[in-house]
């Protein structure tokens, strides 16, 4: 019965001084309310859209200076609730905006002149990589890959043009496969050289009884024109590096070089008048045709008054 009375003492003793100081933790939660020191500084994180401490003192007690109230080695304390913020947050609570609109000058701008008579500028420029950069007339072509050379069917020794469409360097073709005269070549008054390279093979696929056969290959300049019919073999006889390929005979499975080294006039030609390769094998057939290598394939045109070599470097 002792014990009972005891406890029932005790439970009454903590609640009353639970109560005393729920009610004191409350009178000093007002009194910090109205102090303006505190206020102003709530309002200031509360507008950044922070919470600066929590407004509700049954839920975590604390002190005039903000501090939680815990203490040590006690039964009572609290739970220490951590409470979100309620407020918003907006970019200027993480963001300090800065000015950086333009201030320096004011628009529409204005003029100033100066008197330049007692100037002297004396300006010595190289302009040697925009000259060579303007050339007009270099330009250097070559095949995008292998083609077969073709043969006449009619057996009229017709040529067809060779693909010869991949820009190296220089002037673009206006005309594919072709080398164009523009205003600005013929108005120059300069001659043409034309240097040229072709490598080729042929190749036979023989089978029971066949007899191997040469195959013959021929290659042109052509031109054309305006006021000019097509000239398929323009520039003939072009020289070759085996010298018993009289004719551009050439046998199975031989590799040859073929080349051209010549100077068009200035006379011969004439604004958009346009110069081409064209070439003619003996044999173009499922088992027997020549092939054009177009690694080891060029056609460079250089201005012929200049001592340059195919690539347009001065020698």
């Amino acid at each position: 019965m002792a014990k009972r009375k005891n406890f029932k003492a005790n439970l009454v003793k903590q609640s009353v001084k639970q109560v005393v100081q729920k009610t004191v933790q409350q009178a000093v939660g007002r009194a910090v309310e109205k102090d303006p020191r505190i206020l102003e500084i709530q309002t200031k994180y509360q507008k950044n859209g922070l919470t600066f401490q929590s407004n509700n003192n049954n839920i975590i007690p604390r002190d005039q200076a903000g501090n939680i109230k815990l203490q040590e080695s006690a039964t009572d304390n609290p739970l220490l609730i951590i409470e979100p913020a309620s407020t918003r947050i907006l970019n200027k609570s993480v963001l300090k905006v800065i000015d950086t609109q333009f201030n320096y000058f004011k628009f529409p701008a204005t003029t100033r002149i100066v008197d330049t008579d007692d100037l002297d500028i004396d300006l010595d420029l190289d302009l040697t990589v925009e000259q060579e950069s303007e050339d007009v007339i270099y330009a250097r072509y070559k095949p995008s890959e292998n083609r077969k050379i073709l043969s006449d069917p009619t057996g009229q020794g017709i040529a067809s043009g060779i693909l010869i469409n991949e820009l190296e360097e220089g002037q673009i073709q206006k005309r594919p496969n072709n080398y164009y005269i523009t205003k600005q070549i013929k108005d120059s008054g300069v001659d043409l050289r034309f240097r040229v390279k072709i490598n080729f093979r042929y190749d036979e696929f023989l089978g029971p009884g066949d007899q191997s056969e040469n195959n013959t290959t021929y290659f042109y300049i052509s031109r054309n024109g305006p006021n000019k019919y097509l000239q398929r073999d323009y520039i003939q006889y072009f020289d070759f590096e085996d010298p018993f390929a009289g004719g551009g005979k050439i046998s199975m499975y031989q590799v040859q070089n073929s080349y051209k080294d010549v100077v068009i006039a200035n006379s011969e030609f004439e604004v958009g008048d346009t110069f081409g390769i064209t070439a003619l094998a003996g044999k173009n057939s499922e088992k027997r045709f020549s092939t054009i290598n177009a690694a080891q394939t060029y056609w460079s045109i250089t201005d012929a008054s200049k001592n340059v070599d195919e690539w347009n470097r001065e020698i």
